[in-house]
C-alpha cells in the first residue's frame, strides 16, 4: 500500500494505528508461577495482563494513508504552480526586453460582443402610439427608447450590440525601438445576408523607449492613422468629447479622416500634438480643397493622487455654403480642461479612445471582470469645455459671428468592499450640442429671436456584488433636455414652417435627435429609474436583466415626420409613462 508513496519519492507517513499494531505483536511477559505468590507475607495475586489494543481495520488504514498522500501531492502541486507562474512571468519580462530583431504579432477577432436580447421598450403602449413606435415583445436590439439618458455615459455603444473587430497586429522590438501596426475593421449591423464594415482606428506607431524593457514608461511615440483618426479626440468623457470624425462628416467628400499624433510619456506627465485632414468641396466652384486641423494637450500629476489635464484644437471646416458667405470659412476652435483626484482607483478613460492590440487567445483586457480588493477606493473627475465657431450672422448681411458652446461634467466613482457608487452630473448648452450641425444644419448662428435652453442631467447609482458572479443594482436620474423655441419656425428642422415651434434636442454624442412639440408646449424634466441584475459566469458570459421606468411629459404629444411637402405637422398622442424590460444573454471576448 506504500508503493505509490515510495514511487513518488514521498516520505512515508507515520500513522499512530501502525504503532499500536506493532506493539500488540510483541511477545507477552510469561505469567507468574503460583508459588511465586506465596511468601512470608500475605499472598499477593499476580497483576492482571493489559487488555490487547483493538486492531485497526485494513480499509481504515488504507483511507488514512490515501488521505495523507493526497495532502502531500496537493501541497506539491501548489508549490509547482507558484514556481511555474513565477517562471512564466520571468519569461514574459525577458521576452519584452529581448532584442530579437524579428516581427511578431498575431491576427484574429477581438472585442467581440454577442448579445441576444428579449426586449419591450414600453409595456404600457401598443405599436404606433409612440415616436419611435414600440413593436412589442420581441428578440432584437432595443431602440433608442430602451436606452435611457444615463446609460453608456462613457462609450458610443449601448451594450446591446452584436459586433466584432477583425485585427491584424504586428510588433517589432529592437533595443529602444518599438514599431507597431494594426489593421482594425469593425464588423457591425449584422444581418442574415448583410453586414457593415468600417475602419475603427487602424494605426502605425513608432516609439523610442528610454528603457528597452519598458518597465519605465518614458517614451516618445509617433502614431499615424491612415484611414480614420476618430479615436484621436479632444475632451475626456466620451459624452462631452469633440474633435472626432463628426466635425467633418456632413461636409467631406471622402469617407475618412486620417491623422497623426506625436506624444511624450513620462512617469508623471504626458504631452501630445497632432493634426488631421479632410477633403471638402468648395461651394464657389465645386473644386475639392483640403481642410486641416491641429490638436494638442498635456497632463501631469503634481502629487500621486492628483492629475491636471488640458487639450484643445483648431479645425478648418471649409467654406460656408450659404449664398453671400461662400468666401468665408467655418472655423471651429476650443479647449477642454479636467482635474482628477483619486485614491485606490485608477484614472478612467473611455475604451473608445484606446488602440487595439491583438492578444491571441487571451481574454481581452477590455472586458476584464470587475475586481473587488476590499477597502475604500474612490475617483472624482471634473471637466469643462468651451468651443467657438465662425458662422454667418443672421442679423448682419455678409458678416460672420462667433457662436460659442459650453459643456461640463462631474463624475464620481466609489468602491467600498463589494459596494459601488456612481454619480454623473453634466451640462451641455445648445451651442455645444449643435456645433457639429451648425445652424441646425445651415451654416448660420442661432438667431437672436431663438430662445435656447441647455441640457442638464444627473444620475446616481448603487450596486452590490456577491462572490464575483451576482451583481444587483439601482440607478435613478433626472434630465432637463435642451430646447430651441422660435415664433417663426426653426430652419433646418422643419422646412418652410413659419409658425411658433419648440424643438427638444437630445444627444448621446453619437446621434442627435429632435422632437417638435405643439405650439405653446414646453419640455418638462424626464425622471427615470432602473433596476438591474447581472450574473457573470464562465469568465466571458453574463446574463443581464434591466427593468426601467421613465416619466417624460415631452413624449405625450410630438410631431410625426412629414410624409409630403410642403410639410403639414401632425402630432402623435403618446404616453408620459414608460415601463420597459431588457433581458440579455451576452458573450464578450
Amino acid at each position: 500500500m506504500f508503493a505509490a508513496v515510495i514511487a513518488a519519492g514521498l516520505p512515508i507517513p507515520v500513522i499512530p494505528g501502525d504503532a499500536l499494531r506493532i506493539a500488540h505483536a510483541q511477545p507477552a511477559e510469561p505469567p507468574w508461577p503460583a508459588e511465586a505468590s506465596r511468601g512470608p507475607g500475605p499472598a499477593t495475586a499476580p497483576a492482571p495482563a493489559p487488555a490487547p489494543a483493538p486492531a485497526i481495520d485494513e480499509a481504515k488504514l488504507r483511507e488514512l494513508v490515501d488521505r495523507e498522500v493526497a495532502r502531500i501531492l496537493t501541497e506539491r502541486a501548489a508549490r509547482d504552480a507558484v514556481e511555474r507562474a513565477s517562471r512564466e512571468a520571468a519569461e514574459r519580462d525577458a521576452a519584452v526586453s529581448e532584442d530579437t530583431g524579428e516581427v511578431r504579432g498575431a491576427s484574429g477577432f477581438m472585442d467581440t460582443r454577442l448579445a441576444f436580447t428579449l426586449t419591450n421598450e414600453n409595456m404600457l403602449v401598443r405599436p404606433g402610439e409612440t415616436l419611435p413606435s414600440v413593436p412589442g415583445w420581441r428578440f432584437g436590439t432595443p431602440s433608442s427608447l430602451g436606452v435611457l439618458f444615463f446609460d453608456g455615459y462613457d462609450t458610443r455603444y449601448s451594450g446591446f450590440e452584436t459586433l466584432s473587430h477583425a485585427i491584424m497586429y504586428r510588433d517589432y522590438r529592437s533595443g529602444h525601438l518599438q514599431a507597431e501596426g494594426a489593421l482594425v475593421l469593425r464588423i457591425d449591423h449584422l444581418g442574415e445576408t448583410s453586414l457593415g464594415l468600417a475602419d475603427d482606428g487602424s494605426y502605425i506607431t513608432v516609439s523610442d523607449w528610454k528603457d528597452p524593457s519598458h518597465k519605465d514608461p518614458t517614451r516618445i511615440s509617433l502614431t499615424a492613422f491612415p484611414v480614420s483618426a476618430d479615436r484621436f479626440r479632444l475632451g475626456y468623457s466620451y459624452r462631452l468629447s469633440w474633435g472626432g470624425s463628426p466635425e467633418y462628416t456632413r461636409r467631406t467628400t471622402t469617407a475618412s479622416g486620417p491623422g497623426l499624433k506625436l506624444q511624450l510619456d513620462t512617469p508623471r506627465a504626458y504631452a501630445f500634438a497632432g493634426a488631421k485632414s479632410a477633403t471638402l468641396m468648395d461651394p464657389k466652384n465645386g473644386v475639392e480643397r483640403s481642410a486641416l486641423a491641429v490638436l494638442g494637450g498635456a497632463g501631469f500629476d503634481p502629487v500621486p493622487m492628483l492629475r491636471l489635464e488640458a487639450n484643445g484644437g483648431y479645425f478648418d471646416r471649409g467654406y460656408n455654403d450659404l449664398p453671400g458667405f461662400q468666401r468665408e470659412k467655418i472655423r471651429l476652435f476650443g479647449g477642454s480642461v479636467q482635474a482628477s483626484i483619486h485614491r485606490g482607483m485608477p484614472l478612467r478613460s473611455s475604451i473608445d479612445y484606446q488602440l487595439y492590440k491583438f492578444h491571441g487567445e487571451a481574454i481581452s483586457d477590455l472586458f476584464a471582470p470587475e475586481r473587488y480588493p476590499g477597502g475604500l477606493a474612490w475617483l472624482a473627475q471634473a471637466e469643462f469645455t468651451v468651443l467657438g465657431q465662425t458662422l454667418a450672422d443672421p442679423g448682419a448681411t455678409g458678416q460672420t459671428t462667433l457662436q460659442y458652446g459650453k459643456a461640463g461634467d462631474l463624475n464620481v466613482r466609489v468602491k467600498l468592499d463589494r459596494l459601488r457608487l456612481r454619480l454623473d452630473l453634466s451640462y451641455r448648452d445648445a451651442g455645444f450640442l449643435l456645433h457639429a450641425l451648425p445652424g441646425v444644419p445651415l451654416e448660420e448662428a442661432l438667431p437672436a429671436s431663438y430662445r435656447a435652453t441647455a441640457d442638464y442631467s444627473g444620475a446616481i447609482g448603487l450596486d452590490r456584488n456577491w462572490d464575483d458572479w451576482l451583481t444587483l443594482g439601482l440607478i435613478a436620474g433626472v434630465e432637463k433636455p435642451a430646447t430651441l423655441t422660435s415664433s417663426q419656425g426653426i430652419l433646418g428642422i422643419i422646412p418652410d414652417m413659419m409658425q411658433p415651434m419648440t424643438a427638444v434636442i437630445r444627444s448621446n454624442n453619437v446621434t442627435t435627435q429632435f422632437a417638435v412639440l405643439p405650439p405653446g408646449g414646453s419640455a418638462d424634466r424626464q425622471v427615470a429609474g432602473k433596476a438591474t441584475a447581472r450574473v457573470d459566469f464562465a469568465r466571458i458570459f453574463s446574463m443581464l436583466v434591466e427593468l426601467f421606468y421613465s416619466y417624460d411629459r415631452t413624449a405625450e404629444r410630438v410631431a410625426a415626420p412629414c410624409a409630403q411637402q410642403p410639410c403639414t405637422l401632425s402630432y402623435v398622442a403618446g404616453s408620459a409613462h414608460q415601463l420597459g424590460l431588457n433581458a440579455t444573454l451576452q458573450a464578450r471576448f
